[in-house]
């Protein structure tokens, strides 16, 4: 691993510390969305507080990031290990960004981004389980759990090597813990409010 390589997974930090949805109510309220709604910084959130319009710029970036982190470093023919280090970093600067004293998002829309740029089959593949999973079960956050927990495997049928496998556990492991309480509350019985795919089930 040389220079570039450590500049490229540096910038990818740097550039998931940009989280979309923080500076984009700020901007528009002088308000921290932390501190409103649900606290998330994701879309969902942002549409509480912004409405649709916010919503899909604040999805909108956080898949761009995602993007752009592993496409510059394809574009400068960085290896498959060095991408998939940027890819934790760039899902690690969302969900602990620095500048916001490590509390971020939930890393989905990021890593969505991410992965269709590495291998779009494997985002492909994430989206299709959660639809059958949600279409069996009708629960948003247990879809969203079980398909997250399927990427590596996806990767492996796919015939992605071993370092990249590995990279795509710590990831799971990464965005399970960013999903910490809402996986505590789901054991529990509850169903936090990101995980709520309408206004009428909202529990805040």
């Amino acid at each position: 691993m040389n220079a570039r390589d450590f500049f490229v997974i540096l910038a990818s930090y740097g550039l998931g510390c940009l989280v979309t949805g923080y500076y984009l109510v700020r901007w528009r309220t002088r308000q921290d969305i932390r501190n409103l709604g649900s606290g998330s910084v994701g879309a969902r959130n942002v549409n509480r507080i912004l409405g649709r319009c916010g919503f899909w710029i604040t999805l909108t970036g956080d898949i761009l990031k995602g993007a752009i982190a592993i496409a510059v470093g394809r574009w400068l023919g960085t290896s498959p290990t060095v991408a998939m280090l940027s890819l934790l970093a760039v899902v690690t600067g969302h969900v602990f960004p620095i500048q916001l004293r490590f509390h971020g998002g939930k890393g989905i829309a990021v890593s969505l981004g991410a992965l269709g740029v590495l291998d779009f089959r494997i985002a492909a593949g994430w989206m299709f389980a959660f639809a059958v999973l949600f279409l069996c079960s009708r629960h948003y956050m247990l879809s969203g759990i079980i398909s997250i927990l399927l990427i590596p495997v996806i990767a492996a049928v796919l015939g992605w090597p071993a370092i990249t496998l590995i990279g795509l556990i710590f990831w799971v492991g990464l965005i399970l813990f960013a999903h910490r309480k809402n996986i505590a509350d789901l054991f529990k019985g509850k169903i936090p409010p990101d995980a709520a795919p309408g206004p009428q089930r909202r529990t805040e």
